[in-house]
């Protein structure tokens, strides 16, 4: 079995499940930063209505829910692709049945 591909498999999974991880967190706090911008200058005499302000953040959370999922689902497909092996065993033939002496 060659360890080395599996062990660079499995770093490079982890790395991209990082990245992914990273990116969610930079672009929730954007859109907080953003979602305050809004707030800050709105017109005070046509205020945004708050229905859309908890889309927004629903629509965020169900986002950063499924990053979350799919790097935890990447992190589980790397262990399993760690266990697999490398080639498959060649199947055994059952030994022929004995014939009864007459």
């Amino acid at each position: 079995m060659d360890i080395s591909s599996i062990a660079s498999t499995s770093t490079s999974t982890s790395t991209s499940t990082t990245n992914s991880a990273q990116s969610a967190m930079g672009d929730y706090n954007t859109f907080l930063q953003l979602l305050i911008a809004q707030a800050k200058n709105q017109d005070p005499t046509n205020p945004t209505d708050p229905a859309q302000y908890v889309q927004q953040f629903a629509a965020l959370s169900q986002v950063e829910q499924s990053v979350t999922a799919n790097a935890k689902l990447d992190k589980i497909i790397a262990g399993l692709e760690a266990l697999k092996p490398a080639t498959p065993a060649p199947p055994t033939t059952p030994a022929p049945p004995a014939t009864p002496e007459a």
